[in-house]
C-alpha cells in the first residue's frame, strides 16, 4: 500500500512539473486592457491619451509601452501629439505586414493617404492568430523609435523620426484581417537590458 502511495505522489509531482513547463501563452496579457473596436485602416481612428494609462515606463531619455497583438497579420500602431491628428503626420508602426512577412516604421498622413517610409525589414511569422505576441515600443526624445519582443534583449525594429513625434496619443488599426490589441500592460517583465541600447545617441 505504501508503495502505491509513493508512486501516486511521484506521478503528481511529474504532472505539476509538466504543467509548469507549459505555461499558458495568454498569461502575457494578464493585467492588460483589451482594445475591442478596431477600425479599418482608412477609418476615423479613436486616439486615446497615453497620459491616462497606468503602465507607461519612463527613462531620462524615453517613454515605453507594452502592447500585445493577436492576429494573423498587420498589427498597426499609430501615435501623435494630439487627440485628433488628422491634418498632420503621425508615426505608424506596422508589425507583421505584407502577409506577415515584413514590418515597417513610417510617417502617416490621414487626410490624404500618404506614407513616408522610414524603415522596412523582413520579420517572417512575427504575428500569430493563435497566441498574442507582446511587444515593447520605446519612443526616445531624440526621435529614435525601437520595437522589441518582450523578454528579448535587442529591438528587431529601430528607426529615427526626424519630426520627433511624441507618443502623447495612440490608436490601433488593422488591414485585411481582424486583430485584437492588449494595451496598458504591466511593465515589470520588460528586459532591463533594452533601455540603455540607444542612450549614446542622445
Amino acid at each position: 500500500m505504501k508503495l502505491w502511495s509513493v508512486v501516486a505522489i511521484v506521478v503528481l509531482v511529474k504532472v505539476f512539473d509538466v504543467a509548469a513547463l507549459h505555461r499558458n501563452p495568454f498569461d502575457v496579457i494578464r493585467g492588460c486592457k483589451q482594445y475591442d473596436k478596431v477600425e479599418a485602416y482608412d477609418g476615423i481612428l479613436k486616439y486615446f491619451p497615453t497620459s491616462n494609462l497606468l503602465n507607461v515606463g519612463h527613462t531620462k531619455h524615453s517613454k515605453y509601452f507594452k502592447i500585445a497583438i493577436l492576429g494573423q497579420n498587420d498589427g498597426i500602431i499609430r501615435y501623435g501629439d494630439s487627440l485628433f491628428p488628422y491634418d498632420k503626420y503621425v508615426i505608424e508602426i506596422v508589425l507583421g505586414g505584407w502577409g506577415n512577412t515584413k514590418s515597417a516604421g513610417r510617417h502617416q498622413y490621414s487626410e490624404v493617404p500618404n506614407h513616408n517610409l522610414l524603415i522596412e525589414i523582413k520579420t517572417p511569422q512575427l504575428m500569430s492568430q493563435f497566441q498574442p505576441t507582446m511587444f515593447v515600443v520605446e519612443v526616445f526624445h531624440n526621435g529614435t523609435v525601437q520595437v522589441s519582443i518582450d523578454g528579448q534583449d535587442h529591438p528587431f525594429l529601430s528607426f529615427n523620426d526626424s519630426k520627433r513625434t511624441p507618443a502623447n496619443y495612440m490608436a490601433f488599426t488593422k488591414w485585411n484581417n481582424d486583430v485584437i490589441y492588449f494595451y496598458d500592460c504591466p511593465l515589470e517583465k520588460v528586459s532591463a537590458e533594452l533601455l540603455p541600447l540607444v542612450r549614446n545617441n542622445n
